[in-house]
């Protein structure tokens, strides 16, 4: 490692040595921008992996092979990128050159119909698999069923590699049901998880640790329960830190909510304006749970009005940005649809925007990122929360503005932390933008109680005080006594999920 580790890294490190000696499965769940990546990095390399396979998401493909260059050269040479539709992994076994050799896959690539890539890494041994941004797997969805094989049926990739190491910063963004793949995969004989003298299957845990209603269209989940209970099951193979644990010395975050003043154009097209305000008013006079049901499974008139509300927001927030940009040096502009990012691209220009959506080629990315983080005149950064949200620093600015939030609490989190993170050193202000009286108004208030509940889950107002000895864990991992790690041992508490 060319830099020093800070010492919660180095517990952090120490601490996935020693679970993954007594366990196949470690989930590091720190804070975004705390650095999971080098941990995991110098993890692997404390283990000796020869051969580590990561999943990612792909625009944070490139970043992978990046932080591998920056702290471990040594692994350059052997470090392989899956690009959609290369046959570049059919050369993989003959390749003969030194150290350890690094695969690094998209999630795409993994969920792509027709793909033969999970067949391909199944039947190669790994050492170690390392999933970043874990919480993609939330779902049955096919790249978890690719990575963790279906229930009942193969195992997927996963079942090719010896250690697993999962990431995220967002571990739960909804709900503790979204726990549920990696626990059946992973954990499933957690002593405090079992139904029956057996591994509780999805429907047990739903009941168990969520609160939901059945309907004639399925399970609809709304919040989370018997959070301590799960958190006690999990303690063993799970790593929380909060910034503000570990880094007091980072600037503070503040978040605001910040009113529009009302849009030129009101007119809603292409639904009535009589339509849209029934339905705003239903929603708005809809219980949290009966509100949250309504946005995860959106039905075509509300994605509809979703859009258009978005399409109202540019306008006043283009004039909430020239104001803005008169007091500070550069901003970061996070939205949800292409269309409403295009038109502040077009109305903000002035600014010299660079823009990322999930169109954008990861050589746009790269570009777009050196731009705005070294260029001057680039004052403006607009990111689509998904393609945006994850995987890249941008901490040349220290405001951000949210313009349409995700209805995933912890995907706004994540595009916030972009600037709020390791090499930040100015204090962060993110500002949601709303128009008073609309649903936009509504769900930020849901979001706030959803957002307390899922900090209940993660353990963030809880510290743990049963926990063993990291010192006496570190040197069971085979760390040695007086190492850098075993020095960033000593003394540190075990928290938690």
């Amino acid at each position: 490692m060319s830099a020093p580790l800070r010492s919660y890294q180095g517990f952090g490190i120490a601490w996935l040595c020693y679970v993954l000696s007594r366990h196949r499965a470690a989930l590091l769940c720190d804070d975004p921008g705390l650095g999971k990546t080098r941990q995991a990095l110098a993890a692997a390399d404390q283990l000796n992996a020869e051969r580590v396979l990561v999943v990612c998401p792909a625009g944070a493909r490139q970043v992978w092979s990046q932080e591998i260059a920056r702290w471990l050269p040594g692994w350059s040479d052997r470090v392989f990128i899956v690009e959609p539709g290369t046959p570049q992994l059919a050369t993989q076994r003959r390749t003969g050159t030194a150290g350890p050799l690094v695969l690094i896959v998209g999630f795409d690539e993994m969920s792509a119909n027709e793909s033969r890539v999970p067949g391909y890494l199944q039947k190669t041994h790994w050492d170690l698999l390392i999933v970043d941004e874990a919480h993609y797997l939330k779902n049955p969805s096919n790249r978890t069923k690719a990575v963790y094989g279906a229930v009942g049926g193969d195992e997927g990739v996963q079942s090719a590699c010896q250690r697993v190491i999962l990431l995220t910063g967002t571990p739960t963004p909804n709900h503790a049901g979204e726990l549920y793949q990696h626990i059946r995969t992973f954990w499933p004989k957690a002593a405090m998880l079992r139904a029956k003298n057996r591994p509780m299957n999805q429907v047990e845990f739903e009941e168990e640790f969520t609160r939901y209603v059945d309907t004639v269209h399925g399970r609809q989940v709304s919040g989370s329960k018997n959070q301590a209970k799960l958190r006690k099951a999990l303690a063993p193979v799970v790593l929380r830190r909060r910034k503000a644990e570990v880094l007091p010395e980072l600037p503070p975050l503040i978040v605001q909510d910040i009113p529009l003043g009302p849009p030129r154009d009101q007119t809603l097209h292409p639904l009535s304006r009589s339509l849209a305000q029934r339905l705003t008013w239903s929603l708005t006079k809809a219980n949290d749970d009966l509100l949250i049901r309504a946005l995860h499974n959106p039905d075509g008139q509300l994605t509809t009005l979703r859009r258009e509300l978005g399409e109202l927001k540019v306008q006043p927030t283009i004039t909430w940005v020239q104001e803005r940009m008169q007091s500070v040096n550069k901003l970061l502009l996070f939205a949800w649809h292409h269309s409403v990012i295009e038109h502040l691209r077009r109305g903000l220009e002035e600014f010299d925007p660079v823009v990322i959506t999930g169109e954008t080629g990861p050589a746009g990315r790269s570009n777009a990122i050196e731009l705005f983080q070294n260029r001057g005149r680039v004052r403006l950064f607009i990111g689509q929360i998904l393609a945006a949200g994850t995987a890249i620093t941008l901490t040349a600015a220290n405001e951000v503005a949210i313009v349409e939030p995700s209805w995933v609490p912890g995907e706004n989190v994540q595009a916030i932390c972009r600037a709020h993170r390791l090499g930040q050193r100015d204090s962060v202000l993110a500002s949601f933008l709303y128009l008073p009286g609309s649903l936009d108004e509504r769900i930020m208030r849901t979001f706030r109680r959803k957002a307390s509940e899922i900090s209940e889950l993660q353990g963030d107002q809880h510290a743990s005080a049963d926990q063993p000895d990291l010192r006496h864990a570190a040197r069971n991992a085979s760390v040695a006594p007086g190492s850098r790690l075993d020095r960033c041992a000593a003394g540190a508490s075990w928290p938690a999920i």
